[in-house]
């Protein structure tokens, strides 16, 4: 009994990780930047930090170093020279490598069969995002636009463009996608002197949707291969 209550245990914890939503926040404000966390996880996706570029300045440091080229040039003799040694190994080895998956199935199907697993794989991939869009919630969108031309004229008519794009564009979102809450706020700054913009996104998504949309997409490539076969 007690295996059990630790398989039923176990299952119920990956049912609760599978059931905690991911949170998605992006953020433009001069700079963009997104930020993706779960549970008590969080990950700045953008913009990168700093401590990589510092990694990639020591790197050229160290190659710009005399005795890192010695290394270096110590490191490629001892590797030709173990090449040399073992070139007849290394020609079995060639010998006995199999050919290549995708050669076999041309010259099987030919370059017909190709194009129409490839298609078919294209459509598969095209499918994955409109399935996750079903199950993406946005709780918080807000959108500020102030927008200022070179004259009044030039202002009033890029004020207007804005507001036909940016309205109608969250309404073609709140029609296809789950939106609880949007903001827009689109001013015409005549007396400002350049143009700025916000923007703000909150969003969630399950990992159980993107999972089952994963396992899916797998499912219909295996089966469009076996139909193939």
């Amino acid at each position: 009994m007690t295996a059990l209550y630790i398989i039923f245990g176990i299952i119920a914890f990956i049912i609760i990780l599978l059931m905690c939503p991911i949170r998605i926040k992006l953020v433009y404000d001069d700079k963009l930047k997104l930020r993706i966390g779960y549970l008590f996880l969080n990950f700045n996706v953008l913009p990168q930090n700093k401590d990589n570029k510092s990694d990639d300045t020591e790197s050229v440091k160290s190659k710009n170093n005399p005795e890192h080229e010695e290394n270096e040039k110590k490191s490629s003799d001892s590797s030709e020279n173990k090449s040399r040694d073992d070139n007849g190994k290394v020609e079995k080895n060639d010998s006995k490598q199999k050919k290549n998956p995708i050669l076999e199935f041309k010259d099987k199907y030919g370059f017909g069969g190709i194009f129409d697993l490839v298609k078919k794989l294209l459509d598969i991939l095209t499918d994955i995002p409109k399935k996750l869009a079903k199950h993406l919630v946005i709780k918080m969108l807000d959108v500020k636009l102030l927008v200022v031309g070179e004259d009044s004229a030039d202002t009033a008519i890029k004020y207007g463009y804005a507001c036909s794009v940016i309205y109608p564009a969250v309404s073609l979102l709140e029609n296809n996608l789950k939106i609880k809450k949007h903001n827009e706020e689109i001013v015409a700054g005549f007396l400002a002197e350049s143009t700025a913009a916000e923007f703000t996104l909150y969003a969630c998504i399950k990992p159980w949707f993107i999972l089952a949309t994963g396992i899916s997409a797998f499912v219909k490539f295996v089966t469009a291969i076996a139909k193939m076969m």
